[in-house]
């Protein structure tokens, strides 16, 4: 029987560890995920007139203004939104062009 009681014990100190292992992996990548959005915030705070910005749902723009916690973003001739922060999700400097070596 004490065989028995052994194996118990080591497997609650097993299940303790592992619960432990699972905390720390959520707690880091929560706080990766927390940097790259403050990151993004503060591309954000930084933009000017004339930026181009991709916004949710891929519709690329231009800055062409900024009123209180939103910006005015041309994206077509003569149509212009008004937009939250929030709806700004890249920087057209983010992107690399496909076909680098030019159409053949």
């Amino acid at each position: 029987m004490n065989t028995a009681a052994a194996q118990g014990g080591g497997s609650g100190i097993f299940m303790l560890l592992v619960l432990a292992a699972m905390f720390l992996l959520i707690l880091f990548s929560g706080r990766g995920q927390k940097k790259r959005e403050a990151e993004r915030m503060a591309k954000v705070n930084a933009l000017q007139k004339g930026d181009s910005v991709i916004l949710t749902g891929g519709i690329v723009g231009v800055v062409a203004g900024f009123k209180d916690n939103a910006i005015e973003v041309k994206i077509a001739e003569g149509v212009k939104v008004t937009i939250l922060k929030s709806g700004i999700v890249g920087f057209l400097t983010d992107i690399t062009p496909v076909n680098q070596g030019g159409a053949k």
